[in-house]
């Protein structure tokens, strides 16, 4: 009976570790939302994951911003680089 206890709190704690994780696509989308105006969508230009993070190069280029954003597992997103034009 121990061992049938231990083995489900061992398979909920995997499952909710495994739930925890930011795809790149989810991501993406955080990002898109987040630099899209009225003037413009954004548009991703390249994804690269490290560490559990996403850093996001993106543009508009109707309002001609663009930058690098890193997207936290927990879908903190933060600015690293911006520009105007």
């Amino acid at each position: 009976m121990r061992k049938i206890a231990l083995l489900i709190y061992a398979s909920l704690i995997f499952v909710v570790i495994g739930c925890s994780a930011m795809s790149k696509d989810k991501a993406e989308q955080l990002v898109i939302e987040e630099y899209s105006n009225q003037l413009g969508e954004a548009t991703i230009i390249s994804t690269v994951e490290i560490d559990n993070e996403y850093l996001i190069e993106w543009e508009n280029k109707n309002d001609k911003y663009r930058g690098t954003s890193k997207v936290s597992a927990d879908g903190e997103i933060t600015m690293i680089e911006a520009e105007i034009e």
